[in-house]
């Protein structure tokens, strides 16, 4: 442990030793009781040592935790090694002066050392509080600048010349041929739109919410592709009130269809299943060219940078000769 002083800590360490010595000076006579102000003193240093490597380890520990609960978790250090200190210092004493203290000398001792642990480590605590309430802001601006990015990327994607060419073209051969299927493929793209507009400014939504989404996306591209494109979903109900990113299988099921061949001699297989705490969509791998393998991965890449700052769990990736696979996280609502 290496030992250190700076200006704070020479400003307390004065406060406190004249606070002590007061405290155990007769303001009658004058008489100061030298041998429980050098015990305090040495004990106090002694808690200060302790805490100045128990505090960063908690703090650590303590980083994603809610501020109470690292609160709650902060004084009980401090109560704990208080009491040991306090504790050790009088059996100490009793041993040297031959005499037992009753019980009310050690829970006066230990609440007095419980107060002297926290003067000596509230300002550290207070410090990290501040920083991280600091960094909490900073997170969100990021989290708020990247969901900003993601929507203008995935209106971009949909509103997209191609797209709505492709989605007109259905359209226009279903409506004398099919008028049900046109009026169930018009109401579904008006809701992927209604989605990507409606959404702005949500981090989570609830997995039940965008799967109802999906499923239209889907919708529209199985009219395109037909039995070429094959989705199944496996969700349990409990599961579909908890919460993903926000368009965060949009946008995995968006690259399945962009960055894969989905023909009669190749048809695409699209899986969604809930595995644990976490959402997977699998695809059959069968990328177009082998522009996919140099890919930016623009819409991945931007998925794991705001669940990176939502959660600590990560977006996972598996790829094999078969199949491509990620999967995403629960996270809290928010």
């Amino acid at each position: 442990m290496k030992f250190t002083i700076n200006r704070m800590d020479a400003i307390t360490w004065s406060i406190s030793a004249a606070l002590i010595l007061l405290l155990n000076t007769n303001l009658k006579t004058g008489e100061v009781n030298w041998m429980w102000t050098l015990v305090i003193l040495a004990s106090a240093f002694m808690i200060s040592r302790i805490q100045e490597y128990l505090m960063p380890l908690l703090m650590r520990r303590a980083a994603n935790w809610p501020v109470q609960r690292m609160l709650g978790a902060y004084v009980l250090v401090c109560v704990l090694v208080a009491t040991l200190i306090s504790t050790l210092v009088l059996i100490i004493i009793q041993l040297v002066k031959k005499e037992v203290f009753p019980a009310r000398v050690y829970v006066s001792s230990g609440l007095t050392y419980v107060l002297m642990t926290i003067a000596f480590t509230s300002v550290y605590v207070i410090q990290q509080l501040t920083d991280r309430w600091k960094k909490s802001l900073l997170q969100q601006e990021q989290l708020n600048q990247a969901l900003l990015r993601a929507e203008y990327d995935a209106l971009k994607n949909q509103v997209n010349p191609h797209f709505l060419f492709n989605s007109l073209n259905i359209l226009s051969a279903l409506i004398p041929e099919d008028p049900e299927n046109a009026v169930n493929l018009v109401e579904r793209l008006s809701k992927v739109f209604r989605y990507n507009l409606q959404n702005n400014d949500r981090v989570t939504v609830e997995l039940g919410t965008e799967l109802k989404i999906v499923e239209a996306y889907l919708f529209i591209h199985k009219m395109r592709f037909g039995e070429n494109l094959q989705y199944d979903f496996l969700v349990d109900k409990i599961d579909k009130t908890r919460s993903i990113v926000t368009q965060g299988l949009l946008t995995l099921v968006e690259n399945a269809l962009k960055h894969n061949e989905c023909s009669s001699e190749k048809p695409l297989t699209i899986s969604l299943f809930v595995d644990g705490d976490r959402v997977v969509v699998r695809n059959t791998f069968q990328p177009k060219n082998k522009q996919f393998l140099e890919s930016t991965g623009i819409g991945l890449s931007n998925l794991k940078s705001r669940y990176k700052l939502v959660t600590s769990a990560p977006v996972e990736v598996k790829e094999t000769a078969d199949f491509f696979e990620v999967s995403i996280p629960f996270c809290n609502a928010s």
